[in-house]
């Protein structure tokens, strides 16, 4: 069972609160969730689902030393959007490579089992812990790099999700499988999608040495590479036409600077 507790004593998390660490067996290590509560005078207008849900809010937690600084994102759109949101976030551990893959190689169900507890565990504990109502919510899933893939599965396995931000895929980890699985999201649902045009740096090595050269992407450049595999995955949405709409960025990078601007686009538009 989750309990809360105010996440920090500093002012600006005032409204957000972390769970008790929650034990996975099976990969020997833990996940928290963390919620940020929003003004409790007004309907819930927006669920958030988030993924990575320590690269959210605090420098101090993320993994790589920037954030999407989500609470200022938040409260930007909910003056202009008028409306109020609660954001229910999964951090992720050390294991976040075979916790975060929903289409693995080798047909793991590790990912898949993580996802449906956030649904069927998590949120309705969130809600009945904090006495939410979100019946008549509008519900988004968040995700950014493997937490994409996930952001992509959860709506599929969890329809009422219809609105998908997928920002950056790691669509290598899950190739093919999530092209594959991609004519399952329902014809209700609405995808955003983003990538940056320079985001190979996180391979380490070219690409032509790590990846099968018979996926018939564009093996000219690492940031080519990258681009070429999301590419892939837009076609595939407009193939099995599905509502989406897919940005990108020359500049862009492998980070949360480049997503929190992305997020920013579609929090302003579509709260």
């Amino acid at each position: 069972m989750l309990t809360f507790t105010p996440y920090s004593a500093k002012k600006k998390f005032k409204n957000l609160y972390i769970s008790n660490e929650i034990v996975d067996d099976e990969l020997k290590d833990v996940n928290k969730v963390l919620v940020r509560i929003p003004n409790t005078e007004m309907p819930i207008t927006d669920l958030l689902l988030c993924f990575d849900g320590q690269n959210l809010f605090d420098e101090n937690t993320s993994h790589f030393g920037s954030i999407f600084n989500l609470e200022n994102l938040i409260q930007s759109a909910e003056v202009k959007q008028k409306s109020n949101v609660l954001v229910i976030a999964t951090t992720s551990n050390r294991q976040r490579k075979i916790q975060y893959n929903p289409y693995p190689r080798d047909h793991s169900e590790t990912s898949i089992q993580h996802l449906k507890e956030i649904h069927k565990t998590y949120i309705p504990e969130v809600v009945n812990n904090f006495n939410l109502e979100i019946t008549h919510t509008k519900k988004h899933v968040l995700g950014a790099s493997m937490g994409g893939l996930m952001a992509i599965k959860f709506s599929i396995i969890n329809p009422e999700f219809k609105n998908v931000i997928c920002l950056s895929p790691a669509f290598w980890y899950g190739f093919p499988g999530v092209l594959e699985d991609i004519k399952n999201i329902q014809k209700s649902t609405f995808l955003h999608l983003y990538t940056g045009k320079k985001e190979g740096h996180i391979f380490g090595d070219k690409v032509n040495k790590i990846f099968p050269t018979n996926w018939n992407l564009d093996f000219s450049t690492n940031d080519n590479f990258y681009l070429s595999g999301v590419n892939l995955i837009e076609k595939t949405l407009t193939k099995h036409n599905l509502s989406h709409e897919f940005f990108t960025e020359e500049e862009g990078m492998h980070n949360e600077t480049y997503w929190r601007k992305e997020l920013t686009r579609y929090l302003q538009k579509n709260l």
